[in-house]
């Protein structure tokens, strides 16, 4: 194992730099509200969302195979995208007939296969092998989180596959079914779903700048590249958006069917 004073705790201000985390922090945000109040918007919004998760993804895998990137890297990097989840509600994971819910399937399922990889094996092989913090209260890579990481990489990997097969199946068999099905009177959220998703976006955000200060990461607070103002603009604009039409269109208080484990309380 390397010496922590070999080590470059430097991080990689292209997958998380402030301007990054920001943006995707917004976007995962937004992404929670259009689910809520304007879910016609729902296909366009994740598509906008995913290129950005696909940029950092596509980075990551780009600097895994050439050795650059560091365990703490991917850590940091699962956080961020941990977020992107935030569109549960009462009909579940959201749009996930849809091209654009199929396509974010598809992400996931790529995503967890790389975390299959990077748990079981990769890690051991990434340069920079110093106790790495990569959860609360000090927990270390190489620790209980490493069974954890395992265990959720597979049962990712499970659902996102096992979901794909479950569209491919209906659409086969029914197509897409929006013909014969009518549309709900009001929407519905299923209120344990919208904590969990909320749940989601505050561990994400707080796992993330947790992770990056304890490892004493410099230079990822300063917006100073080009695809860092890029990332942000698109989530603080994304955001604005939305907030607009909520507040300023009605939608806020837009009647809705609010269910508590499947049954409905209004």
């Amino acid at each position: 194992m390397e010496s922590p004073e070999s080590c470059d705790m430097t991080g990689d201000a292209d997958m998380y730099g402030v301007g990054i985390r920001l943006g995707l922090y917004a976007q995962s945000l937004n992404t929670l509200l259009v689910t809520l109040f304007m879910r016609e918007d729902e296909g366009q919004n994740q598509i906008v969302n995913l290129l950005l998760q696909l940029a950092i993804f596509a980075g990551t895998l780009r600097n895994t195979e050439t050795g650059d990137v560091r365990a703490f890297d991917v850590v940091i990097v699962f956080w961020l995208l941990v977020g992107a989840l935030s569109s549960l509600t009462g009909d579940g994971f959201g749009g996930a007939g849809s091209f654009s819910g199929t396509c974010r399937l598809l992400f996931y399922a790529a995503l967890s296969a790389y975390g299959c990889w990077f748990w079981f094996t990769g890690l051991d092989g990434m340069p920079c092998q110093v106790p790495q913090i990569v959860f609360f209260g000090g927990s270390m890579l190489n620790g209980w989180f490493r069974t954890f990481g395992k265990a959720i990489s597979i049962l990712g990997l499970a659902v996102t596959t096992g979901m794909l097969f479950w569209n491919g199946a209906v659409h086969a068999t029914k197509g897409s079914g929006r013909s014969r099905r009518s549309q709900p009177r009001r929407p519905q959220t299923e209120i344990i779903l919208m904590i969990l998703s909320i749940a989601m976006i505050v561990l994400s955000i707080t796992s993330t700048e947790y992770v990056i200060r304890a490892n004493h990461l410099t230079e990822v607070d300063e917006i100073n590249k080009v695809g860092q103002v890029l990332a942000f603009l698109v989530g603080l604009f994304q955001l604005l958006d939305t907030l607009v039409k909520v507040f300023f269109k009605n939608r806020l208080l837009t009647p809705r069917c609010w269910l508590l484990f499947g049954r409905h309380l209004t």
